[in-house]
């Protein structure tokens, strides 16, 4: 029995929201404390029973040091998130110099177009 591939298009923004949150070790309370929203606000969008507002959203993507964009990236849509590779290569000195030449164009062209 072979399991069917799961899109990232197929998941909402609720578990999107939970992998970020989670990937970062925050709770929900301290999520809802950092971004200012309550706790039931991040249980119910996490839940998927509150579509959240664009305001929402955005305080949320802050808190969680991303871009907004991730809590809507797709297969075709491709966002770096940022936070999660600085935690990943925060000694970038030790990386082997293909990828350390390569995170350099990655962190010019983000640069270029204002994303960080």
């Amino acid at each position: 029995m072979s399991k069917a591939k799961i899109s990232k298009a197929d998941y909402t923004i609720g578990e999107r929201l939970t992998y970020l949150r989670n990937v970062r070790g925050i709770t929900q309370t301290k999520l809802a404390e950092i971004a200012d929203v309550s706790q039931s606000t991040i249980t119910q969008i996490e839940k998927g029973h509150k579509d959240p507002s664009l305001s929402t959203l955005t305080k949320l993507a802050h808190a969680l040091d991303c871009h907004i964009a991730i809590l809507f990236s797709s297969d075709d849509v491709h966002v770096f998130d940022m936070a999660r590779l600085r935690k990943k290569y925060t000694h970038v000195n030790k990386l082997n110099p293909t990828l350390y030449h390569a995170l350099g164009k990655v962190v010019a062209y983000a640069k270029e177009i204002e994303f960080i």
